[in-house]
């Protein structure tokens, strides 16, 4: 069902695109791997040290590829939704680089799990393992993509189309006259 948001009205596809945007950048910075390490000492083993830490989106190469995918998608999804006039018509409809542009990111975010973190452990001294953050990554980017799907019987900006002649060339002139 649409919803009027602002004086405009916004489709499912376009809702679900823009929450999954929003959502996937916040969640880029939250941990998606965790280690923590412990021991303990003294009497009783009452004494001692913990510490974790998390490594988040930006933890990887894909991570950062995938980081800089999502920028180029929300920048498209805010210049679309608030200056459609801004950006010439792209080569693609918009739908396509949304669906396109989220399969991308769920591909980053599952080779993250594969560069960047590992096997789970969990035994004496330690463990590490994958946070919530993964898993909200790869249900942002699904959504990302599902969402620009259900755009695509969304009408395309009129805008002008991409002109790649040059600047400033007249025409060429009329054929002579027989």
């Amino acid at each position: 069902m649409p919803a009027q948001i602002g004086g405009k009205t916004y489709s499912n596809g376009q809702l679900i695109l823009g929450g999954a945007l929003v959502l996937a950048l916040i969640n880029w910075f939250i941990p998606w791997w965790w280690t923590a390490s412990y021991s303990f000492s003294g009497v009783d083993g009452i004494a001692g040290y913990s510490s974790s830490t998390g490594i988040g989106g930006l933890g990887s190469w894909s991570g950062w590829l995938g980081f800089l995918a999502l920028l180029v998608l929300i920048v498209l999804f805010a210049l679309r939704s608030f200056a459609p006039q801004v950006l010439p018509a792209l080569p693609a409809a918009d739908y396509l680089i949304y669906a396109v542009g989220g399969v991308f990111i769920l591909l980053m975010v599952v080779l993250f799990l594969t560069y960047a973190g590992g096997a789970n452990y969990s035994g004496p001294g330690g463990s590490a393992g994958i946070s919530i953050g993964f898993f909200i990554g790869l249900i942002t980017a699904a959504a990302v993509a599902v969402g620009g799907w259900l755009s695509k019987t969304d009408a395309q900006p009129a805008t002008a189309p991409l002109n790649f002649s040059g600047f400033n060339q007249t025409p060429p002139p009329p054929p002579p006259a027989q």
